[in-house]
């Protein structure tokens, strides 16, 4: 009876674990032209390629477990996500990644640009912070700003 048990707990065990899901991940560069790149993304394609070789070196993983997110994927869930302000896990299903990976990749890509161009400064100080929020608050009233950035384009 206790084997039986046994097996009966293990046979439980084996259909509760969640299984793996693979995804079918293309690229946005391959799949749009460049209005819908630029409506989507708030970047035209150079400008895109060229980030994403800015940031390569610090983005790309080595692993020997699975095959890690591209950089290019995590550039584009990254301006995604701020050109849109779209739920992380909406963008997520739009590029057939995790709504984590989405998390991850926009922390590491702002990281790496912040690394990269030497004119992005975060303030780090809780002063700095106050007084950034402060500031942002005093000329438009929006509370706890820390920056903003102009992606307008000239066309």
């Amino acid at each position: 009876m206790a084997a039986f048990m046994r097996v009966i707990d293990e046979q439980v065990r084996l259909d509760l674990r969640r299984q793996r899901i693979f995804r079918d991940r293309q690229n946005p560069l391959d799949a749009y032209n460049d209005l819908v790149i630029i409506q989507r993304y708030r970047l035209d394609r150079q400008s895109i390629i060229s980030i994403i070789d800015l940031v390569k070196d610090r983005l790309e993983r080595p692993t020997q477990r699975s095959v890690s997110l591209p950089v290019s994927l995590q550039v584009f869930a990254t301006f995604r996500f701020l050109g849109s302000g779209t739920q992380q896990r909406l963008i997520g299903d739009t590029l057939g990644i995790s709504k984590s990976s989405v998390c991850r990749s926009v922390e590491d890509v702002t990281n790496a640009l912040s690394a990269s161009l030497q004119n992005i400064k975060f303030p780090t100080s809780d002063i700095d912070v106050t007084r950034t929020n402060v500031g942002f608050h005093s000329i438009a009233g929006f509370p706890n700003v820390l920056g903003a950035i102009d992606g307008t384009t000239s066309q």
